[in-house]
């Protein structure tokens, strides 16, 4: 059955909050007798699962066909084609043309926060103007507030310690940790470290003296995995940082720099040397 055009764009939003990767193929021009109409849309998925559809038939497998390339090479594209059996054409009876416009979204990158204070309400802006999903997590009501920090997507009163045991970051996810008076960072840390999750950043806020003891404490646990080998902290750049906003343009520079797979952090200048 034909999934309507509408249920195909909420698709799309709902694997963009999930985190998912998807080609959309949208029907741009569909002229004299195509079967796919101008605006029909058709989400592809890596493994070659989608929903959808562009018109059915050898157009259909033929842009599915297509929308394995775009997941390879993320570069969006328009196609044109030519629906008859002449030489020019890919062997169709129903004649027209039909143009298909092909889009990569890549999976969305989610930031979880623990802590809403006043590091948090510095960093959101910055981390979402950067494309990133924020979602931050305060155990306390009068902090945790949408109203308070609004371009986050999502903001929660959870337990920390609970959202941690049934949270799922993925390895495309980051994780920040400042709690209020870095009182529940360790124990935050030591969960993650004991689900051994794999997130593609993770760093915590502390002193190095706190930190090292922290570090030290977890790996006594033998905990599986190396998550705790991953750790960031103390978190950020070293940019001589003093201020929140400071603290929190670090923060985004790191994490930056981790997913772009910065190994040297250097000036500009000293690379002209």
């Amino acid at each position: 059955m034909e999934t309507p055009v509408f249920d195909i764009l909420k698709k799309a939003v709902r694997n963009q909050e999930k985190g998912i990767a998807f080609v959309m193929a949208t029907v741009v021009v569909g002229v004299e007798k195509t079967p796919g109409r101008s605006g029909f849309k058709l989400i592809s998925y890596k493994d070659g699962s989608f929903e959808g559809t562009v018109g059915g038939g050898k157009l259909e497998r033929i842009v599915l066909d297509e929308c394995k390339k775009v997941h390879e090479n993320k570069i969006n594209s328009m196609h044109e084609y030519e629906l008859t059996e002449t030489s020019e054409g890919i062997g169709m009876a129903c004649g027209g043309k039909a143009k298909v416009y092909f889009e990569y979204y890549a999976p969305t990158r989610k930031v979880y926060i623990f802590g809403a204070g006043h590091l948090c309400k510095s960093l959101v802006p910055i981390i979402n103007s950067l494309g990133f999903y924020c979602i931050v997590v305060d155990n306390r009501e009068n902090y945790a507030s949408k109203k308070d920090i609004p371009l986050a997507k999502e903001v929660l009163v959870k337990d920390y310690l609970e959202y941690v045991s049934e949270f799922h970051p993925t390895e495309n996810d980051a994780v920040i940790i400042f709690t209020h008076g870095h009182i529940h960072d360790f124990d935050i840390l030591n969960k993650l470290c004991a689900r051994n999750i794999n997130p593609k950043y993770i760093g915590m806020i502390g002193s190095k003296i706190k930190v090292a003891q922290a570090v030290k404490k977890i790996k006594a646990k033998n905990h599986p995995g190396k998550l705790i080998e991953k750790v960031f902290a103390p978190i950020g750049l070293n940019i001589g940082k003093t201020t929140t906003q400071e603290i929190a343009i670090a923060i985004a520079a790191e994490v930056l720099a981790v997913y772009n797979g910065v190994q040297d952090i250097m000036f500009m200048k000293d690379k002209m040397k």
